[in-house]
């Protein structure tokens, strides 16, 4: 699964937070994607849950939003789940 954060107006912690709410909110309307949902909401749960969204800010900038990084959420089938911004690695745990 990939995820494409979109950080030209807030930071990390409020775009997962609203991936996590829109996700939820698309659970419930139904359809055939429940599945997938699923997967996703249990994964920024976690997320949301146990990143230490200051430490992320403070190691890379970028996440403090306002700026066109191009970041994303990668969560392999099995493994690591890893935030790529600019192609670099951030370990979000």
């Amino acid at each position: 699964m990939k995820i494409k954060l979109n950080l030209s107006r807030h930071c990390v912690e409020t775009e997962l937070k609203r991936l996590y709410n829109r996700s939820v909110s698309n659970y419930f309307k139904g359809g055939k994607d429940r599945p997938s949902l699923e997967k996703q909401i249990e994964v920024l749960k976690s997320i949301l849950e146990r990143s230490d969204f200051s430490r992320l800010r403070r190691v890379c900038p970028e996440l403090s939003g306002h700026c066109d990084a191009d970041v994303v959420l990668m969560v392999p089938p099995q493994g690591k789940i890893v935030l790529r911004v600019n192609d670099k690695a951030i370990d979000l745990f």
